[in-house]
């Protein structure tokens, strides 16, 4: 909790120590003295006049700076994340002192609710605000959108933990960058009532206090350039600059219409795309075009434009992937790629901590966005009026039509989600095994078995692939091997070979991309690998066949695509999700992450609605008959 016990008197004088660490590459600390004044913005202090130089407030210095008060600022802000919210709300910040003020950082703890809004000022007078749940310590994580020090990029991710209670007040900041944590900040201090003599005294001991804080942010980085630590000139980098070009050639071949912040057009018709902050977004992608578009994204550096949706505007973009950057400027992408880091590898312990870093998060998460039956991969339609539950439905019963699943049948499942499979083979009789590497999944999966007084037919276990042992009539996993990794593709297909009994059918729902487009990117780190599925990596169906090929006696012997039904499928999660925000917040989800996530689920369904991406069924058996062709009667492709 960020507010622990009971408030202290306010208004007070939080009196303490700022520190600051910076870790690399050059190792600089220092501490100094200070005060600040934590106030209710509902009754904020008006002193005699002899001291009102000393302790001043302005709405100019804060959210804006344009409403009738502080606190209308702060409701405001909170309106425009989608908060209602009217309740007390109790501010640390620097005080105005003859007339000036300068405040790294403003917290905004609105008491009634989860939420705390920290406000960042840099020296250049700007100031951008974000909006935190802490969780029950205190803590509360968001990627960094904010240019603040002339040594640092807006790269990273920022870690904050507040506490506040009647003898104490901190505020702690760090900047990390994957594992290396760039700097951390404190302040850490203790209220007193603000007394006259109390605001006296802090004026004297401290004097200038705003001005100081100013002064010696400025002398220690002149420290720091001496060292000669490098200075990110907020001006564009070369390949800032370069990024730009790239990215006025690719908006001419696109047909979309682009809104710059100073009224350019560029484009004509739908649908449109407002860029909020160019500068931000070319360096993000001059830094990695596969993570800066979405980081620009979660940032807001860009979005889609009012009447515009978010996947609809991704798919004109999708659709023309691999012929927007010139083909010279291609043999360069090795400068800009980060190779995915080995951290990611899906060894049996790497590949429980990727599964849980998704798939952990939370049951109510998912069920806030999936169907009732909870099933997270793709449906299949027969006509756009299905209920997506009905569709979901009949995705489960093909795929165990297609593995021969009937009454008696052992059944392995991997990769359970939350047991609706599971659930569905043991109605026809089956006996099932499912292992997952959720335990979050687990648990509910468990539990709806148990409802479905199945209990007797299915054992659900944490377990994971490799560790398996037994012999099963039907292999079935649905979107699962994507999670699997290309260096462990011959493990995973050599244990459904040593699994299934003779006789068996093996069947995946896998979803499939060009093999030379997985090729070209297998081993790069993308945006979804950083911030969605943390070591994920989509297959071929040539590198499934060739994996087959050299490591098993299995052979794919009918391959159903349906990637328009996947675009559909996701579709319908993003505008759930959208639509049960509310919902998901509640939970402790912030800002940054309904963005991200937002992003990811347009970003995919543009991957399927423009065919760079698709999903199929397969059957694979260790027989090696001539593979089925033709079409289906629903007329998907076979």
């Amino acid at each position: 909790m960020t507010i622990v016990g009971e408030i202290p008197t306010l208004p007070a004088v939080v009196t303490g120590f700022v520190r600051h660490a910076r870790s690399i590459p050059i190792r600089h600390a220092f501490r100094h003295r200070v005060y600040q004044w934590l106030v209710d913005l509902d009754d904020l202090p008006r002193l005699p006049w002899y001291l009102r130089p000393l302790g001043g407030f302005d709405v100019r210095d804060h959210l804006g700076g344009d409403g009738p008060t502080i606190k209308a600022g702060v409701r405001r802000y909170l309106a425009e994340q989608g908060i209602e919210y009217d309740g007390r709300i109790v501010m640390l910040a620097n005080a105005r002192v003859l007339g000036h003020v300068f405040d790294p950082i403003t917290v905004f703890w609105c008491v009634d609710s989860p939420y705390v809004v920290a406000e960042v000022h840099n020296t250049y007078g700007e100031r951008h605000a974000y909006l935190l749940t802490p969780d029950a310590e205190g803590t509360a994580e968001t990627a960094k959108k904010f240019y603040v020090s002339p040594f640092n990029d807006v790269s990273g991710d920022y870690q904050l933990r507040f506490e506040l209670d009647r003898s104490r007040v901190r505020v702690q900041v760090s900047l990390s960058r994957g594992h290396h944590r760039v700097f951390g900040a404190s302040f850490d201090g203790v209220p007193r009532p603000a007394t006259r003599r109390a605001v006296l005294a802090a004026a004297v001991r401290m004097p200038l206090m705003p001005q100081r804080v100013s002064a010696l942010i400025r002398m220690h980085g002149v420290w720091l350039w001496a060292r000669r630590l490098p200075v990110l000139k907020r001006s564009p980098t070369l390949r800032g600059r370069v990024a730009r070009l790239i990215v006025s050639r690719v908006l001419n071949r696109v047909p979309v219409r682009t809104v710059f912040p100073d009224g350019t057009v560029r484009g004509q018709g739908e649908p449109v795309l407002r860029i909020v902050r160019p500068d931000s977004l070319y360096e993000r992608l001059a830094q990695n075009p596969k993570i800066g578009l979405g980081e620009a994204y979660t940032a807001g550096d860009w979005e889609p434009g009012e009447e515009t949706d978010l996947g609809e505007l991704l798919t004109p973009f999708a659709e023309r992937l691999t012929k927007l950057v010139p083909r010279p400027l291609v043999r360069f992408r090795t400068l800009v790629d980060q190779r995915v880091p080995d951290r990611l590898r899906n060894t049996p312990d790497g590949a429980r901590s990727n599964i849980s870093a998704h798939y952990d998060l939370s049951n109510a998460l998912f069920a806030a966005f999936l169907d009732p039956g909870m099933s997270y991969s793709s449906a299949m339609f027969e006509s756009p009026d299905d209920l997506l539950e009905d569709a979901q439905t009949r995705k489960i019963e093909h795929i165990l039509d297609l593995a021969g699943v009937r009454r008696g049948s052992r059944v392995l499942e991997i990769g359970i989600g939350w047991g609706t499979l599971a659930i569905a083979a043991a109605r026809r009789g089956a006996r099932v095994t499912g292992i997952t590497l959720s335990r979050e999944q687990l648990t509910l999966a468990r539990e709806r078995v148990a409802d479905a007084g199945l209990s007797d037919r299915v054992d659900l276990r944490l377990q994971d692939y490799r560790a398996v042992t037994g012999s099963y009539d039907a292999i079935v996993s649905v979107e699962m091997i994507e999670a699997v990794g290309e260096e462990f593709w011959p493990e995973y297909f050599g244990t459904l070979d040593r699994l299934l009994a003779p006789g068996g059918s093996v069947a995946l729902q896998a979803i499939l991309m060009d093999h030379n487009r997985m090729l070209a990117t297998r081993n790069s780190y993308s945006w979804i690998q950083k911030y969605i599925f943390p070591g994920g990596l989509i297959p071929s169906r040539t590198a499934i066949d060739e994996t087959l090929a050299h490591h098993t006696a299995l052979a794919v012997q009918a391959d159903l695509r349906f990637g328009p039904d996947y675009a559909e499928t996701l579709r319908r999660w993003r505008r759930q999700f959208i639509a049960n925000w509310p919902a998901v917040r509640a939970q402790g989800f912030d800002e940054t992450f309904r963005r991200t996530w937002e992003f990811y689920l347009a970003y995919s369904e543009a991957g399927f609605a423009s065919g760079y991406l698709d999903v199929g069924q397969l059957l694979l058996r260790r027989s090696d008959p001539r593979p089925e062709s033709g079409r289906t009667p629903a007329g998907r492709s076979a």
